[in-house]
């Protein structure tokens, strides 16, 4: 138990907000300028949620965090993954840093570039960055970080995703998501650790509108996913006659303002950007004095 006096706690904040002002860019950026304006990119204890429905491409943005987290050789990265293998993930991030399409390479098609590979090896060697196919319970999440950190905790873990985990000895699921999302956040604060925890929304029932935007009340398994979290990111996408749009919206964030925004997801590369609309699109904003959400 940690206990200060206020005017020790308020050093403290005129500390954080110092080193905020002077730095050019966030510490943990995100790679999409809407999110790193809103909140300053990720921050040291914090518990970011990442959600949405299958196959919307939650897995594809916590990879895409965890690489620009790793771009500073001084962070110290660990991806648990649940779902994924290793090897498929490294894949993935080879695809999204090269720009390469996966199911090209995945099936043949395509083979890997070797001018790309020498890029991507330098990179991975000169990073700190770990994958873990472990953590279905908290006990193994604490083994691994006691077994390979005792020098230097991770300043960021990934956990993919959190309704994966094991729930027995609880009786139930959303008791099981319930105590590991708050140890998660006893140790965020411990340590002053990030997390970045990928979620999944429920399933909608028969005959409900599935293009609706998703809300905080769609998270699956147990409000407190939501509750101990301090930003939550829901991803979705609209699928207008044959156009796609893909969004997401900040939806929760203890620190300032929510938003929500269109990006561009490249699928076959798994990889989300700054949606930068068409000249055409421009023009017709300009005119009709709108603007893009």
């Amino acid at each position: 138990m940690q206990q200060k006096l206020l005017a020790e706690y308020w050093q403290q904040s005129k500390t954080i907000i110092k080193e905020a002002s002077e730095r050019t860019s966030p510490e943990f950026p995100t790679g999409l300028a809407f999110l790193d304006e809103v909140t300053g990119g990720f921050r040291r204890g914090e518990v970011w949620i990442i959600a949405g429905k299958t196959s919307c491409g939650k897995t594809s943005l916590a990879l895409n965090l965890a690489r620009n987290f790793a771009e500073n050789p001084e962070h110290t990265i660990l991806f648990c993954s649940l779902e994924m293998r290793g090897w498929e993930l490294t894949l993935r991030l080879y695809c999204e840093m090269m720009e390469e399409n996966y199911s090209a390479l995945i099936t043949g098609v395509n083979k890997i570039d070797e001018v790309k590979e020498k890029i991507f090896v330098e990179f991975i060697n000169n990073i700190d960055f770990d994958i873990s196919e472990a953590g279905y319970n908290f006990n193994e999440l604490l083994a691994i970080f006691d077994k390979f950190y005792k020098e230097k905790h991770p300043d960021v873990i990934f956990l993919d995703f959190i309704q994966l985990v094991e729930w027995r000895e609880y009786g139930d699921e959303r008791m099981a998501l319930t105590e590991y999302i708050r140890k998660i956040k006893e140790l965020a604060n411990k340590y002053n650790i990030g997390f970045v925890v990928v979620s999944q929304l429920r399933r909608l029932p028969s005959g409900a509108d599935y293009q609706r935007e998703p809300d905080l009340n769609d998270m699956k398994g147990s409000g407190a996913i939501e509750q101990y979290a301090d930003k939550c990111l829901l991803i979705y996408r609209q699928i207008e006659e044959d156009n796609v749009k893909h969004f997401i919206n900040l939806a929760k964030n203890r620190q300032g303002q929510t938003i929500c925004k269109q990006v561009e997801f490249i699928g076959c590369q798994y990889k989300f950007k700054d949606f930068k609309p068409t000249p055409e699109a421009q023009n017709a904003k300009e005119l009709m004095g709108g603007r893009y959400v």
